[in-house]
């Protein structure tokens, strides 16, 4: 379950202004597409919904649907398995220990040109490794309006990435980013994040 929340971390992230030392922060930009997130041999896809920074991402992982939704304005996240009715309740600190926490606020950046990514005008960011980011080097590609539309990195895991396919801007309904009427969150239990680490290789811890 580890790569369906570092994966959610990544999108929340951007604009930035035309200095050497670019502030990148979240994308203001309502939108959905579809996530692919790649690491080592492994590939998890999925729907993608976003609002400011409030996140909803589905998908399906060893045969269960998990629908993760971060709420960065509640400083609270959700892990959510429709087939059983069930959900856990997770500290946004939590999720930041999988090695990109800071990225949902701001992060510094260098601007390293423009590219045409899916049909998108995107200016393409570097964000060097730091001991914030798990030493962590990546490259993103943003477009106009601040959505970070393809990303692409390494670490001592390995190389990792992320694209969005059919990307579609809009006002988000609201109760993607609520859990269904009826389910009562556990609490995520005392050490399972550090268990969760074990996810796809690549990754960064």
């Amino acid at each position: 379950m580890r790569i369906p929340i570092f994966a959610a971390l990544f999108a929340l992230f951007l604009t930035a202004s035309s200095t050497q030392a670019d502030t990148l922060r979240p994308p203001e930009t309502g939108y959905s597409a579809t996530r692919i997130v790649t690491a080592g041999d492994q590939e998890i896809s999925g729907k993608i919904f976003s609002q400011g920074l409030m996140e909803r991402w589905e998908m399906t992982m060893q045969g269960m649907r998990q629908i993760s939704i971060l709420r960065f304005d509640e400083g609270t996240g959700y892990i959510y398995m429709p087939d059983m009715n069930m959900a856990m309740k997770m500290n946004i600190a939590d999720a930041a220990s999988y090695g990109s926490g800071t990225l949902h606020s701001s992060v510094e950046a260098k601007e390293t040109g423009t590219e045409i990514i899916e049909g998108e005008e995107t200016t393409r960011y570097l964000v060097p490794p730091s001991e914030e980011n798990g030493h962590t080097e990546t490259t993103v590609w943003i477009t106009e309006d601040g959505i970070p539309i393809k990303m692409e990195g390494s670490s001592a895991e390995g190389r990792f990435s992320m694209a969005l396919k059919d990307l579609e801007r809009g006002e988000q309904d609201p109760s993607l980013f609520r859990l269904p009427a009826g389910v009562a969150p556990m609490e995520m239990p005392a050490g399972m994040p550090g268990m969760m680490e074990g996810g796809m290789p690549g990754m960064p811890r």
